[in-house]
C-alpha cells in the first residue's frame, strides 16, 4: 500500500507558510501536494454562495470562514480526482508530531465505516470531549483512536475517506456552517452521524505551535454579533446542545463513552511521548 496522500491548503499570497509547512513535511519524509486556497480578500461573493450560505445555525458567517470552507471543497475535489482511498487534509499553519509518517504508511488501521478522522487538538491547552473507548492502537505511535460523541471543531488536520469526501461535497450549495462544524459538530452538522467521526488521542496536530496569526480572523469580525444578538446566539447554541443531550447521556449511561481530556502531544523518535495525557473523571 502507498502512503496516504496529503493535500495542503495554501493561499497564493502566503508562500512563506507554504515554505514552512513544506519543510516541516519534508523533514517527516512524507509526500504532499498544494491546493490553491480561496482568498477571502478578493473572492467573488457568488462563488461563496455556490458552496455555503452567508448565515446559518451559528449566525452570520464571515467571509473568512466561508472562503476557508470553499478551499477545503477544492481539496476534496483534488482528492477524488486521484485513485487514493483516503487522504489527509492540512491547513498551512498546522504543526504535526514526529510520528506522522508512521500513521500515513497505509490505511489498514482505519476502522470500516469511519469516514473522517481528526488529528488535531483545537485551541490551546486541554479540552474535555465525550469519546468512545480506544478502538485501536495506531501503528508506530503511542496514540489511540476514539469515536467522537460530542463536538471538537477545527479543520487544521483530518483524514477523509472517498465516501466521506463525496458526502461532504454533496452538501455544497446547501452548507450553512463552516467546514469544521460540518465535519465535527454534532449539534449543527447534517452529516456528522453518517461520517462517524473519530479522533486521535493524544492529538497529533496543532495550530497553536507557531504564533497564532490566522489569515481569516479579520474577515470574521463582522459576523460576531453584540448585545441582544449575541445573547440570542448563545441561547440558540444552548438549545442545540440540549437537543443532543439524550444521545450523549445514553452513551455515558451505557458505557459507550466517557468524558476524556484531549491535548496535543509531540513525540521524540527515541523516547516516545514527551508528556502523558490525562483522563478526566466521567
Amino acid at each position: 500500500m502507498e502512503q496516504i496522500p496529503i493535500f495542503v491548503i495554501n493561499l497564493a499570497r502566503r508562500p512563506d507558510r507554504l515554505k514552512r509547512i513544506g519543510e516541516h513535511l519534508d523533514a517527516h519524509g512524507v509526500e504532499w501536494s498544494r491546493v490553491d486556497a480561496c482568498d477571502a480578500s478578493r473572492v467573488d461573493p457568488e462563488q461563496l454562495d455556490q458552496v455555503i450560505a452567508p448565515s446559518g445555525p451559528l449566525g452570520a458567517l464571515g467571509l473568512g470562514d466561508r472562503a476557508c470552507t470553499v478551499s477545503h471543497c477544492f481539496a476534496w475535489r483534488s482528492f477524488l480526482n486521484s485513485s487514493a482511498r483516503y487522504a489527509l487534509f492540512l491547513e498551512d499553519d498546522v504543526y504535526l508530531a514526529a510520528d506522522l509518517a508512521s500513521l500515513l504508511q497505509n490505511e489498514a488501521w482505519v476502522p470500516p465505516g469511519v469516514h473522517v478522522i481528526k488529528l488535531e487538538k483545537f485551541g490551546a491547552g486541554r479540552s474535555r470531549v465525550l469519546l468512545g473507548p480506544a478502538s485501536a492502537t495506531l501503528p508506530g505511535t503511542a496514540r489511540s483512536l476514539h469515536r467522537m460523541y460530542s463536538r471538537h471543531v477545527g479543520g487544521g488536520a483530518y483524514i477523509l475517506s472517498r465516501i466521506g469526501a463525496e458526502m461532504a461535497l454533496a452538501e455544497c450549495g446547501r452548507m450553512r456552517v463552516p467546514i469544521d462544524h460540518l465535519l465535527f459538530n454534532d449539534t449543527v452538522s447534517p452529516v456528522f452521524h453518517q461520517l462517524r467521526p473519530m479522533i486521535l488521542r493524544p492529538a497529533m496536530a496543532t495550530q497553536r505551535y507557531y504564533v497564532y496569526n490566522s489569515d481569516i480572523a479579520k474577515y470574521g469580525k463582522a459576523a460576531r454579533p453584540k448585545g441582544w444578538r449575541l445573547r440570542l446566539r448563545h441561547l440558540q447554541r444552548g438549545l442545540r446542545e440540549v437537543s443532543q443531550a439524550h444521545r450523549q447521556l445514553f452513551a455515558l449511561a451505557t458505557g459507550r463513552a466517557r468524558i476524556l481530556e484531549l491535548e496535543w502531544q509531540d513525540v521524540s523518535a527515541t523516547e516516545g511521548p514527551l508528556k502523558s495525557d490525562s483522563v478526566a473523571p466521567p
